[in-house]
């Protein structure tokens, strides 16, 4: 498949995301066939919009972007912008809404704490904890790299992308629009995007499957990169002939 995969991390995350088990993730979109998938950057704009835009303009020909939490609302913005260059969308741990009220009144309080130094508190006590399955909320390794993804991207970085995401459109319409196979992928125990959200998103879709993972949290990709990885491989194999028509 002449597929360019995007990965696009969630907040606060860098490619170090991907790369649990081993790098299990990237070794199975090689042995799929695909071309070398391309990592997004998603620091450097304050829109999901412009973030979309910059992935699209940072590669060429169709694409197969797989999104994490807000990677996943920059995937479907994507195929808002260029739904000819989208083949297909692997959403996890995806919120197909505009920002939660109670959300979006608490993020301009996180964004005053952090331009006054206080990132490392939010991001280890407030985020990256209540993100991890029960399994894993006292994992030292998983915590560890958490906390060296956020407090390495920095202050700047969280005020833009907590930005993005507090103005972030509802694009609820445009899942139904999307013409193109889907597959959601979501952790049994995620509170934050938890599987009833992902069942109804996946009803607003017309060719969604759906895959909840036991045992994972928010984190999906980190708690879980085994059976994400197996769940992404058995959906290219069942759409490859839909994504070579394409």
């Amino acid at each position: 498949m002449a597929l360019t995969p995007i990965l696009l991390p969630g907040n606060m995350c860098d490619a170090r995301l991907w790369r649990g088990g081993d790098d299990v993730i990237g070794r199975m979109l090689q042995g799929c066939g695909l071309l070398p998938a391309h990592h997004a950057d998603l620091t450097l704009d304050g829109s999901i919009a412009a973030m979309a835009q910059r992935a699209l303009v940072a590669t060429q020909g169709p694409v197969l972007p797989i999104g994490f939490s807000m990677g996943a609302i920059v995937a479907v913005e994507m195929a808002v912008q260029a739904p000819g260059r989208i083949a297909g969308l692997v959403l996890a741990g995806y919120n197909a809404t505009a920002d939660l009220p109670a959300r979006a009144a608490h993020r301009p309080l996180q964004q005053a704490e952090v331009r006054l130094g206080g990132l490392e508190r939010v991001l280890v006590e407030e985020l990256k904890p209540n993100y991890l399955g029960q399994h894993h909320r006292n994992n030292a390794a998983l915590l560890g790299i958490l906390r060296a993804m956020g407090l390495g991207l920095g202050a700047d970085v969280f005020l833009r992308q907590s930005e993005a995401l507090r103005l972030r459109q509802d694009p609820r319409a445009s899942l139904a629009a999307l013409a193109v196979p889907v597959l959601y992928l979501c952790g049994h125990e995620d509170k934050l995007c938890p599987p009833d959200w992902h069942h109804t998103w996946a009803d607003l879709t017309g060719c969604a499957h759906l895959d909840v993972i036991a045992a994972a949290g928010h984190m999906l990709p980190l708690e879980a990169p085994d059976a994400f990885a197996a769940s992404i491989q058995r959906w290219l194999t069942f759409n490859k002939g839909k994504f070579s028509d394409g």
